[in-house]
């Protein structure tokens, strides 16, 4: 698969989990989206039940397909990347739990603060649900992703069975 198709459907199968956070999700509970845009109450208005998991699924599979397209100049594993990228958005799932939450939010440097995208760690931590409907998103993503690269066998890819 060339770099661009891979681009492009990483992109593709982005779009479902971002339009979850659009218009399913209330503006002032999501991080980039302006107060002012405000379709989504909360109440899963358009994606229904499946806007609940549905980014996370879409996060795993996006970021394994850009990572492969980082690593495609040289040759590497598809098996370690997908393990990777589930394990990271496992254990930032894992983190959003009651029992770790608020103590791993207390342990947060204060200059995340400073740093964008890190400037929102604990509220991430500390107002986020755990749902292991997540983590089975997570790994039905990385493994869609798997077939995807395995199925396509990107330029650079070793073959990884």
């Amino acid at each position: 698969m060339k770099t661009r198709t891979q681009l492009s459907l990483a992109v593709v199968l982005l779009a479902p989990g971002l339009a979850v956070y659009l218009f399913d999700r209330p503006a002032d509970r999501v991080y980039f989206v302006p107060d002012w845009w405000q379709p989504g109450t909360g109440g899963a208005l358009f994606f229904g039940p499946l806007g609940a998991s549905l980014p996370s699924f879409t996060h795993a599979v996006f970021f394994i397909l850009i990572t492969a397209v980082i690593l495609a100049p040289w040759h590497f594993r598809i098996l370690p990347i997908c393990l990777l990228w589930f394990c990271f958005d496992s254990l930032f799932e894992l983190a959003q739990h009651n029992a770790v939450a608020q103590r791993i939010a207390e342990i947060v440097p204060a200059w995340f603060q400073d740093v964008v995208l890190l400037e929102n760690t604990r509220a991430f931590l500390v107002a986020g649900t755990f749902d292991p409907r997540d983590i089975l998103a997570i790994a039905m993503g990385s493994l869609v992703a798997y077939v995807i690269l395995i199925r396509f066998r990107t330029v650079g890819f070793e073959n990884d069975h």
